[in-house]
């Protein structure tokens, strides 16, 4: 279904709850590491499927939860497919580059694809009062949108691998034809990185489904680009005061003597220089995206409405890179808890009718209440 018109003042607002708590979290954080660790990485998909389940089940729509359905030994065959990508790339770039130009090839022929299936296997898995959520996008509009910057991205990467490994064999002119469409490819990919993200966020949100509701992405390509733009700003100027600031303290250390007490200054300076230097760029990208793709998300009958806050958003992910750094890590289940739970609880369903209409219209539409055995193919589930 297309958005024919936003929702009007008048429309029900159903806030989005997230009850999960980083305690609980630890428990099965800590444990589904250990089985990790003892089982060289096999436990993987049934520590992804605990952790999902969790969340999913915290996480609250109009007084339901969500639940998460998905079957481990299913998304196990999922995980040794994108392992076999990553050891074909590794043992062929050991042998040989054009080995590894051609995993690399079959990974950007291949990942479209691949992907579409993890989307379609995740929303298939996914529930809401009994109704099972779909992914209605098709192959061809994976290819579409993820195609372009996968080529930009990684072909020239492997063929610049592919080129060093020739050697002296290769003829004379051929590493610098090979140079200049390195360089050719990598600028377009970061020029036209905005637009790439944006074809394939369109194709995500554009595709959401339950029953015959399905989600449209009305989100413009230009704001994107001027939040790639403020953020090469943002790390700019963040950089250069962390310059000065280094530059300045070095100076005044060897002009006073000081150069002990300087030095202890200047590493716990640095450490939140560096932290700083890295979370502030992230967060602005993330709360500018959530809040403009999710706020953009939606059809006819309901939309999403995303305010998460900067200020707040930074402050948290301040806090969270501490605490995990003062417990050596032991903190990272309560930071994922918090981020969670901000990103969740800034968005808010907003309807023209009511909850109950809603599901009802969806549950006489629900193509996947027996659930998506396309879908289960092979169990690939990458997130979204």
């Amino acid at each position: 279904m297309d958005i024919e018109a936003p929702v009007d003042a008048t429309a029900e607002r159903h806030p989005i709850e997230f009850t999960a708590s980083g305690s609980e979290y630890f428990r099965i954080w800590i444990v589904n590491l250990l089985l990790i660790v003892v089982t060289l990485g096999i436990y993987l998909p049934w520590a992804k499927v605990r952790k999902l389940k969790y969340f999913y089940s915290n996480t609250w729509v109009g007084g339901d939860a969500l639940d998460f359905h998905g079957e481990p030994v299913k998304m196990l065959r999922g995980t040794l497919i994108a392992a076999g990508f990553l050891i074909a790339y590794s043992v062929g770039s050991n042998f040989s580059g054009w080995a590894a130009l051609v995993a690399a090839l079959a990974f950007v022929v291949l990942w479209p694809a691949l992907f579409r299936a993890a989307m379609r296997f995740r929303l298939a898995n996914t529930s809401w009062r009994g109704l099972r959520f779909h992914f209605a996008g098709d192959t061809a509009g994976a290819y579409a949108c993820m195609l372009p910057p996968l080529a930009l991205a990684l072909l020239p990467v492997a063929l610049a691998g592919a080129m060093a490994g020739t050697g002296g064999e290769a003829p004379q002119a051929l590493p610098a034809v090979a140079a200049g469409v390195i360089g050719i490819g990598m600028t377009a990919f970061m020029v036209g990185l905005p637009y790439f993200l944006w074809r394939v966020k369109r194709y995500q949100h554009g595709n959401y489904a339950i029953g015959g509701l399905q989600t449209r992405l009305k989100a413009d390509v230009g704001v994107l680009y001027g939040i790639f733009i403020k953020l090469i700003a943002l790390s700019f100027v963040a950089f250069v005061i962390a310059i000065v600031v280094f530059g300045g303290l070095a100076f005044a250390g060897r002009k006073s003597g000081m150069g002990a007490a300087f030095v202890l200054l200047a590493v716990v300076l640095g450490f939140g220089g560096i932290l700083l230097f890295n979370i502030l760029p992230k967060s602005y990208l993330q709360v500018r995206l959530q809040n403009l793709l999710w706020s953009t998300t939606g059809n006819e009958l309901m939309r999403f409405d995303s305010r998460l806050l900067l200020k707040r958003y930074l402050g948290l992910q301040c806090k969270n890179y501490l605490l995990i750094f003062l417990t050596l890590g032991l903190y990272w289940p309560f930071a994922v808890v918090n981020t969670r739970r901000a990103q969740i609880e800034a968005i808010e369903l907003q309807t023209r009718i009511g909850l109950d209409q809603i599901s009802q219209a969806a549950g006489r539409e629900d193509p996947g209440a027996a659930g998506d055995m396309a879908a289960d193919l092979f169990g690939l589930d990458i997130g979204m």
